[in-house]
């Protein structure tokens, strides 16, 4: 049996159209996944680059925590409660302002690695200008005292005067034998 060149053309134009479908349903099949794929390939891209960064950054990071550190003060161990101190260098800065604080309750210290956090809840009274100096002082002293909480209401019918409450978180550091030099 013999071959025509037609017959030849359509077979292989046959096979050719077979190996086409055949091609296009195994292509669509795994196009989702080929996209899914790009996308988590891009995600990660971005997220290395992040993280790059976030590495280098890490040097200027540690430089500016030693230096915040630095600033911060520092107690003994061996120091039983921090408070008393704490209290008294708060009570220091209102009297130099004018604000006066009736009451001082600390609240429990709150250790964060090697730093300590306390809590201390005061009342007071002053006006406009004593509150606004103390806290402007308070901001001086860099990350050592941060007011979290602040109540301000009239302490009576147009006496100026001011009253409320505020929370100031005093943050240090322990060290053993650090008051001796």
């Amino acid at each position: 049996m013999k071959i025509t060149q037609r017959e030849m053309i359509l077979g292989a134009a046959t096979f050719a159209a077979v190996l086409t479908g055949l091609t296009w349903y195994l292509v669509s099949n795994k196009m989702d996944e080929y996209r899914a794929k790009a996308t988590e390939i891009e995600t990660l891209r971005q997220q290395i680059a992040f993280n790059k960064n976030a590495i280098k950054m890490q040097e200027n990071w540690l430089g500016e925590l030693n230096e915040l550190q630095k600033e911060l003060r520092v107690f003994d161990t061996k120091q039983k409660s921090v408070d008393p101190e704490l209290m008294k260098t708060i009570n220091k800065i209102a009297e130099k302002h004018g604000l006066v604080i009736t009451r001082s309750n600390p609240r429990g210290e709150k250790p964060i690695g090697d730093l300590f956090e306390l809590a201390i809840n005061c009342t007071w009274e002053g006006d406009l200008e004593s509150m606004v100096n103390f806290h402007t002082e308070l901001q001086q002293q860099g990350v050592r005292y941060d007011v979290r909480t602040l109540n301000i209401k009239p302490a009576g019918n147009n006496t100026g005067k001011l009253t409320g409450n505020m929370v100031i978180h005093c943050a240090y550091t322990k060290r053993a034998n650090a008051g001796k030099k």
